[in-house]
C-alpha cells in the first residue's frame, strides 16, 4: 500500500493510491494532492479492514486510463526493454484506436478492425506483439471483474511465416572478412564462429574470457541500453573457443583489453550500438564483397549451417548457441541442409547397396 504521484500530460502531479483487496492491487487517481492521497489511503484501508469496501468495475473506466494503470502496475515485473515496448505499443497503436472508448465497450469487432488496418503496414509477427500486452490488459480486467467479458478472448494469433535462413558458405565467409572494416573484423570472426546472439556479443566482457580454458562465459546481454541475464537457462552457457575465435580475440585484446572492459567497441571505444554496426559496416561489407544482402543476425545462422554441415555433434552445437536441447536447432536448419540428419537413406545405400545389388558384408572382418 502507499501514495505516489505522476506527471500528466500537461506537466502536473497526478496522486494515485494503491492498496489490496482479497490480494488483488488496486489503484486510484485522487486527484493533485498528496494530502488528499494519503487521506483517501488511510480511508480505502478502514473500507477494506471492515470489509466495507465496494469492488467497482472498471469497465466505466477509460480504455486510455486503465492502459495506463495497467502497465504502471506492471513495470517493476517487466524488463527494462519490455516496458519500453509495451509502452510504444501502448502509444502508437493501441490508445489511439480504443483509448477514448470505455474499457468494456471495445468489442471483438474493434479488434478486428484493429488488426486489419496494422496489416496494411505491419508484418503478422509484429501484429502479433501488440496483441500481447492487449490480450494481458483484458484478461487481467476480466480477472479483476473490471468487465463482464473479454472482447480478445476469441482472437487468436496471426500465423508467421518461417525465418528465412539465407547464412554465409565458408567461402563467403571468408570474402566478408576481407572486405569488412578492419575495426570490427575481430568481431565478425568471433560472430561467425561461436555462434553468439548480437546482443550477447556486443555484452561481451573481458572478464567473460578465459583464455587458459579457451571459453567464453556468456553471462549478459545487452537489448535497448539495458544489460542483463539472457532469458533463458541454456543462454548462459559456456562457448569453446575454436583456434580462429581465440586468435580473433587475443587480437582484439591489443586493442581494447587496457583501456575498456568490454572486449567490442565502437571506434570512439564505446559500446557497440547493432542499428550503427548493421548499418554502418555490415551491410557495406556485403555489398563490397559482392554477396547478398541478408540481416546480420545470419552470423549466428551461419556458424549452425557450417557446423552442421561438417558433421560436428549436434549436442555440442545446440550448447554452444544456447539451445536448451537439438530440437530447436534442426528445426531451424535441417531443411536449409540436403542430409543433414541423414535420413534420406544415402548412408545405408553407401554402406550395404551398390549397381543395384546388397554388398555381402556378413562375411567381412
Amino acid at each position: 500500500m502507499g501514495v505516489h504521484s505522476k506527471k500528466d500530460k500537461d506537466g502536473k502531479l497526478r496522486w494515485y493510491i494503491d492498496f489490496y483487496v482479497d490480494g488483488i492491487r488496486k489503484r486510484e487517481c485522487v486527484g493533485h494532492s498528496k494530502t488528499l492521497a494519503k487521506k483517501a489511503l488511510a480511508k480505502r484501508t478502514t473500507e477494506v479492514s471492515e470489509e466495507r469496501y465496494i469492488n467497482k468495475p472498471k469497465a466505466g473506466l477509460l480504455f486510455k486510463e486503465f492502459a495506463e494503470q495497467w502497465l504502471e502496475e506492471r513495470k517493476s515485473h517487466l524488463k527494462r526493454s519490455s516496458y519500453y515496448d509495451y509502452k510504444s505499443i501502448l502509444d502508437l497503436h493501441l490508445i489511439p484506436a480504443f483509448g477514448k472508448k470505455r474499457l468494456g465497450k471495445v468489442t471483438e469487432v474493434d479488434i478486428e478492425n484493429l488488426i486489419k488496418n496494422l496489416k496494411v503496414s505491419l508484418s503478422n509477427k509484429r501484429i502479433n506483439n501488440i496483441l500481447v500486452p492487449l490480450k494481458t490488459m483484458y484478461k487481467t480486467a476480466y480477472r479483476r471483474k473490471d468487465i463482464t467479458t473479454n472482447p480478445i478472448d476469441g482472437i487468436g494469433m496471426l500465423r508467421v511465416e518461417k525465418t528465412e535462413i539465407r547464412p554465409l558458405s565458408m567461402e563467403e565467409v571468408r570474402l566478408f572478412l576481407e572486405n569488412v572494416d578492419s575495426h570490427f573484423r575481430d568481431y565478425f570472426e568471433v560472430a561467425f564462429f561461436t555462434g553468439m546472439r548480437p546482443s550477447e556479443q556486443i555484452a561481451l566482457k573481458w572478464d567473460n574470457i578465459d583464455f587458459n580454458r579457451a571459453k567464453i562465459n556468456v553471462v549478459d546481454a545487452r537489448v535497448m541500453g539495458e544489460e542483463s541475464a539472457p532469458k533463458t537457462v541454456a543462454s548462459r552457457r559456456a562457448i569453446d573457443m575454436l583456434p580462429p575465435v581465440k586468435e580473433a580475440l587475443e587480437r582484439q585484446s591489443e586493442k581494447t583489453f587496457l583501456s575498456s572492459p568490454y572486449v567490442f567497441v565502437s571506434k570512439k571505444g564505446n559500446i557497440v550500438d547493432i542499428g550503427n554496426l548493421r548499418k554502418r559496416t555490415w551491410y557495406p561489407a556485403l555489398k563490397e564483397a559482392g554477396l547478398r544482402r541478408r540481416i546480420m543476425y545470419q552470423a549466428r545462422h551461419t556458424f549452425g549451417t557450417l557446423m552442421l554441415s561438417t558433421g560436428e555433434n549436434p549436442s555440442w552445437i545446440a550448447r554452444m548457441m544456447g539451445h536448451t536441447n537439438v530440437d530447436m536447432l534442426f528445426k531451424k536448419y535441417s531443411g536449409y541442409i540436403p542430409n543433414i540428419t541423414h535420413q534420406d537413406g544415402a548412408v545405408f545405400m553407401q554402406k550395404f547397396y551398390k549397381d543395384g545389388h546388397f554388398l555381402d558384408t556378413c562375411n567381412k572382418k
